[in-house]
């Protein structure tokens, strides 16, 4: 009987070891930093600490990721756009460029619409404009990524995300406070309206919330311009015809103000943060302000590390749908700063101009939480939808 106890005994402790450690995954947040390559990264480091791998995201470092689309080998650098990355992270599935989540003319269930079935919060934050191609291929299905009243339309009548926090486009394209209105969202555009609805979420944490954050018009202001107005002439006057940081929320007070309200629901969410003005940036090969987006993108990132700290049941990802520019650091700073924001800026060298600023090289991949060593090599793009599903399913 003794023998056959211990026996027993060696079953159940091995049994028990081999229980994944993601078992209990609730959340998910994806974060993707578009147009943010190795050096893009790497840049953004030696700005703000004076050495690279010092953002917060890099200690959790993967692998890479392979990014290309399904008709890429057509373009000249062999480059995906953000509408078919976008539908391979989101869907699991290849499709052409300018295509969002749907193949053959039908529509495919997407991440966010997947875990949305089993009750979870969905929300989807951006620095560009709501309808654009990164938030679009997570809740939305069109066969061009240009069909803005579509892509509008989707969001607000089909996937229903509870959080929508970004841009907007002015002539109406996209969503606007009264189609936002009339499909049942609260309508907010300044950070103390947002901050209202967070006190209000947290009051009322057993109610569904459909909040929609409209808060610049065609996408949010340049966070170097906000932290630098003397070193662009013109900082005064686009604060004259756009709102400005002054009032409205950074990406990372967005991205704290979605988890304070997503994290009500019981059954957990799923999040997708967009720093989508990198890629802005390195279309017109400006380093300033794509280093700026950078850090700010790393500090939206900290924010939701802090949040899902002391948790077991959050997985984080960062990575990025493309890169952009052909970016490369050739000469370091001068000299290390301790504080970000007040140091050189590297010399760099951009390998594309604007119209095919896309390049097919692999960008990084970070991740931290329940499942995160399942991110680990070399992997397609399409891998992360795989991965994240399948360590869902193993958690019920």
């Amino acid at each position: 009987m003794l023998r056959k106890s211990c026996l027993l005994i060696v079953i159940t402790v091995l049994v028990s070891l081999a229980q994944p450690s993601w078992a209990e995954l609730k959340n998910v947040i994806v974060m993707i930093g578009d147009g943010m390559g190795f050096e893009q990264v790497k840049a953004a480091s030696f700005y703000a600490y004076g050495e690279e791998n010092r953002l917060p995201f890099e200690k959790y470092y993967r692998g890479e990721v392979v990014t290309h689309s399904s008709n890429s080998y057509l373009d000249e650098n062999h480059a995906t756009d953000s509408a078919a990355s976008a539908t391979a992270m989101a869907t699991g599935q290849k499709v052409d460029n300018k295509v969002i989540s749907q193949k053959s003319g039908q529509p495919i269930d997407t991440i966010l619409e997947q875990l949305q079935k089993q009750g979870k919060a969905t929300g989807l934050v951006t620095t560009v404009t709501l309808t654009h191609a990164t938030p679009a291929g997570f809740g939305t299905h069109t066969n061009h990524r240009d069909n803005h009243r579509d892509i509008a339309d989707d969001y607000l009548k089909q996937s229903r995300p509870n959080i929508l926090f970004g841009a907007y486009y002015k002539d109406g394209r996209g969503i606007t406070d009264t189609k936002a209105k009339q499909a049942g969202y609260m309508v907010v555009k300044t950070r103390e309206q947002m901050q209202h609805v967070v006190e209000l979420a947290e009051q009322n944490s057993k109610e569904e919330v459909f909040i929609a954050g409209l808060f610049s018009p065609e996408a949010m202001p340049w966070e170097y311009d906000y932290y630098n107005p003397r070193r662009n002439p013109l900082s005064e006057e686009i604060k004259s015809e756009m709102p400005s940081y002054d009032t409205i929320p950074h990406l990372s007070e967005m991205t704290a103000a979605a988890l304070s309200i997503l994290d009500n629901d019981p059954n957990g969410f799923f999040l997708m943060v967009e720093g989508g003005k990198i890629d802005k940036a390195g279309h017109k090969n400006i380093i300033e302000d794509n280093v700026f987006e950078t850090l700010e993108f790393a500090r939206a990132f900290l924010l939701a590390l802090n949040w899902a700290q002391n948790r077991n049941d959050t997985l984080i990802i960062v990575t990025a749908d493309h890169e952009c520019g052909g970016l490369k650091v050739v000469k370091t700073p001068l000299k290390p700063v301790k504080e970000p924001r007040k140091g050189f800026m590297p010399e760099v060298f951009w390998g594309t101009r604007e119209k095919a600023g896309h390049t097919g090289v692999n960008v990084p991949i970070y991740a931290t939480g329940q499942g995160a060593k399942e991110f680990v090599g070399v992997i397609d793009n399409t891998e992360i939808f795989t991965i994240i599903m399948k360590l869902i399913k193993d958690s019920e």
